[in-house]
């Protein structure tokens, strides 16, 4: 049975940023972005405290397994001066200077191709590794996709995983580009969903 799906309250950066880095744990595009997986927790809950939550929304499962992290049109995608700093520390104590470095590379290479049209943002849906498959996932998109729809609004992403193109594609995503994000990164495939009219 798929668990209660609620609201992420703005205060709740440390719960979806373990969410997220248990989901991702063993994701080849984080791990050579992190260096390794110790500072994904600390880097996923400084990127949601910092922006995701206080500019975007996301939700999670009453039982803390699950949860997404989106950004509407026109918010911010970015950190202020003193969130850079807290973000880049927890990268270098847990993931080094290499850590550091691919974390950049990797943020420069996806902004040369963040789209310019106005849309949402699809930034994580994580599921603990126990309940992938589940159906959870599919829930948790369409919490976000019925607010996209009613503002008859496209939605993109980056997806990490080859295995997880039909996941989205069944949500309506199609495959924009394959990319090498930065030397030495696994690829990622941009994806955008049409606005529903």
């Amino acid at each position: 049975m798929v668990p209660t799906i609620r609201p992420l309250d703005a205060n709740e950066s440390d719960l979806i940023g373990a969410i997220v880095a248990t989901a991702f744990a063993a994701d080849a595009v984080n791990l050579w972005t992190f260096n390794g997986t110790a500072a994904m927790r600390p880097a996923f809950t400084s990127m949601a405290r910092h922006c995701f939550l206080k500019y975007g929304f996301g939700h999670v499962t009453e039982d803390g397994k699950a949860g997404t992290l989106w950004l509407p049109p026109g918010a911010p995608k970015g950190y202020g001066l003193f969130a850079k700093a807290e973000l880049a520390w927890s990268i270098l104590r847990h993931g080094g200077f290499e850590g550091v470095r691919n974390a950049m590379a990797l943020d420069r290479g996806l902004i040369k191709h963040f789209p310019s049209a106005p849309h949402y943002y699809l930034f994580a849906i994580a599921v603990d590794p126990s309940l992938q498959g589940s159906g959870v996932g599919s829930r948790l998109m369409k919490e976000a996709l019925v607010r996209i729809d009613q503002d008859r609004m496209p939605a993109y992403l980056e997806n990490s995983k080859e295995q997880n193109l039909a996941f989205y594609v069944k949500h309506g995503f199609r495959v924009l580009e394959k990319i090498i994000p930065a030397e030495g990164c696994p690829p990622m495939w941009l994806m955008w969903r049409d606005a529903r009219s």
